[in-house]
């Protein structure tokens, strides 16, 4: 019996390698691809088998370092890397290895790949504030206006679509909210804030209480991925995005209340920074950043709905997970908690 096959790129970032060990789990067969040897056991222990390299090592060239990189094989690729120092550049070699996967995969075994490519709901750009009357969701069939830092990526995404009869794979887009749980990803500044300010006794907030707050733990969020490689009729997954997000959103109101009485502080709204000034990683990203996105579409076509707590209700697991997470120096924890205290970090990061 043919076991299914699937590579994720990015297997040691915060999406990336919670979809690999969803994979692993639902029983494919898995590889993960990093950078760095040092990340290789925590795959390993789960089940997946690491491949230490990058997109641009994918190719005929005898200095690969596998088949898996000359002669690659695989049912389903993730692609789940962002190196947001060049984007355009990191998008071409990964362009590059998609091509050179779809043409060994049909070549050799007679197989069409499905790319599952991340993007991200900020695609879309914001919505209106929480009671606002002219709220409405944010769809598959929304305007793409994005932040002009995030352009480079929509563009990419689109493109994919725009130019998919021409590739040897078929290539379904995901965009999924903001993610929460273990490290916590970009939430973890919120942590971070609190922390800082327990002394004082005042949680201050740089936002507007009514901002919509939008996520999706990650668990959840991995578990669209396999629900889309499983989906048994792939003409109906194709050629278009999926958005990711929780039944609900959560307001700023929700959260700051969540983690004040977490920390045993009280809230002071203070005024928020201008949008132009924020960048991912910042507290601001998450609660000055409104954005409703409408998950319906892939609930309807696959069943899939979310099954873990929403950020404020699992507060204190949450919080519990991403203490011990900075405290075990994890790299991607520590990472985004350094990018919240210098946003400048984030343009010159890579997610592998």
């Amino acid at each position: 019996m043919h076991r299914r096959t699937v590579l994720i790129t990015g297997a040691n970032g915060y999406i990336g390698n919670a979809v690999a060990k969803a994979f692993a789990r639902a029983g494919w067969t898995t590889y993960g691809l990093i950078r760095r040897a040092e990340d290789a056991s925590d795959l390993a222990k789960h089940e997946i088998h690491p491949l230490i390299g990058a997109p641009e090592d994918f190719g005929p060239s005898p200095e690969s370092k596998s088949k898996h990189f000359t002669h690659p094989v695989f049912d389903v690729v993730v692609s789940n890397t962002e190196d947001w120092s060049n984007y355009t550049k990191h998008f071409k070699e990964v362009h590059s290895m998609l091509l050179h996967i779809g043409q060994c995969s049909s070549n050799q075994a007679g197989i069409r790949p499905l790319v599952l490519f991340s993007s991200g709901c900020k695609d879309y750009g914001m919505t209106a504030h929480h009671n606002d009357p002219t709220l409405t969701p944010h769809t598959e069939t929304s305007p793409l206006n994005g932040l002009p830092l995030l352009l480079p990526r929509t563009q990419a995404s689109a493109n994919l679509l725009h130019t998919s009869a021409n590739q040897p794979f078929d290539i379904t887009i995901t965009r999924p909210t903001p993610v929460y749980g273990y490290g916590s990803s970009n939430y973890g500044p919120i942590f971070s804030l609190a922390e800082t300010h327990k002394h004082t006794g005042v949680l201050p907030i740089p936002a507007n209480p009514n901002v919509i707050v939008h996520g999706t733990h990650v668990d959840d969020c991995a578990s669209v991925y396999v629900a889309l490689a499983e989906h048994p009729q792939r003409d109906q997954i194709i050629n278009q995005a999926f958005n990711i997000s929780n039944a609900r959103y959560e307001t700023t109101a929700e959260i700051c209340n969540a983690v004040a009485k977490s920390y045993n502080l009280s809230i002071e709204y203070t005024p928020p920074k201008p949008l132009d000034g924020i960048i991912p990683g910042m507290v601001d990203a998450i609660l000055n950043y409104s954005q409703w996105v409408s998950s319906d579409k892939i609930r309807h076509l696959t069943g899939w709905t979310e099954k873990r707590a929403y950020f404020a209700d699992g507060i204190e697991e949450y919080r519990l997970s991403y203490e011990a997470a900075m405290a075990s120096g994890h790299r991607g924890t520590v990472r985004l908690d350094s990018i919240s205290r210098d946003p400048g970090a984030f343009s010159r990061s890579s997610e592998v």
